[in-house]
């Protein structure tokens, strides 16, 4: 049997044995061997209850009545929640009820007791690493990375684009919290431009510099098609 070192609000320390303990109601029964007889030789156990962490005295008369019929129970073999009882615990002076049972019933209270192991942290070991696969442009696009020729930089802007087709709440694209590997500038190829003069007979300057604004617009948007296309299959 289980021993429980119990000390006592007055300062004095009792040790008592553990004859079962078990939950009902949320409430955890603990009972004790008393180590003594009765009148008629017949063993003798101190029934108490746990709350808020220290042993206390059962004094509503339901509950008394509810724990005789839960000891009951355990006598007669049926199932009950058995519980686990620290190894030192508060108590109040009077912490105890006391009951007599025949010896065979006390027998089976301490032998059908099944102390539950107690829980312990869960921990990750070595084979339950997460594993980080890397995704490369290729992946997202198909073998093909769109070439987008570059403009002047005053034609960007720092707000994101919203991708088509999205009907979440957030439905704007952010390259740095999606799962997408970030394209960098080293891995998309770009061709050479040779410089664009100004010719009078060719019309104004800025007709040339709406239509490249045009064009890289129209390869952004493929591109980020693109991408959105593949994250909606692999979904």
């Amino acid at each position: 049997m289980t021993r429980v070192k119990l000390n006592l609000a007055s300062g004095s320390v009792q040790e008592r044995e553990v004859v079962t303990a078990f939950n009902f109601n949320n409430i955890k029964y603990v009972i004790f061997d008393g180590e003594s007889t009765g009148s008629m030789g017949l063993p003798i156990v101190l029934v108490s209850k746990e709350s808020n962490n220290k042993i206390v005295g059962i004094t509503d008369a339901e509950e008394w009545k509810d724990t005789k019929e839960n000891l009951k129970k355990i006598i007669s073999g049926e199932k009950v929640e058995f519980a686990r009882v620290n190894s030192e615990i508060n108590a109040d002076d009077v912490y105890y009820r006391q009951l007599t049972l025949p010896i065979a019933s006390f027998d089976i209270l301490k032998t059908s007791y099944e102390v539950p192991a107690e829980e312990t942290p869960n921990e990750v070991s070595a084979d339950q690493t997460p594993i980080f696969e890397q995704i490369t442009p290729e992946d997202i696009t198909g073998g093909t990375v769109p070439n987008i020729e570059p403009v002047a930089p005053s034609t960007f802007s720092e707000t994101a684009e919203i991708v088509p087709g999205v009907s979440e709440s957030n439905d704007t694209f952010n390259p740095f919290t999606s799962d997408v590997a970030i394209v960098q500038p080293s891995q998309v190829s770009t061709p050479e431009i040779s410089a664009v003069t100004t010719d009078a007979s060719s019309g104004p300057q800025t007709n040339q510099y709406d239509e490249l604004k045009k064009e890289f617009l129209s390869k952004a948007e493929e591109l980020f098609d693109s991408i959105y296309n593949k994250l909606n299959h692999e979904d």
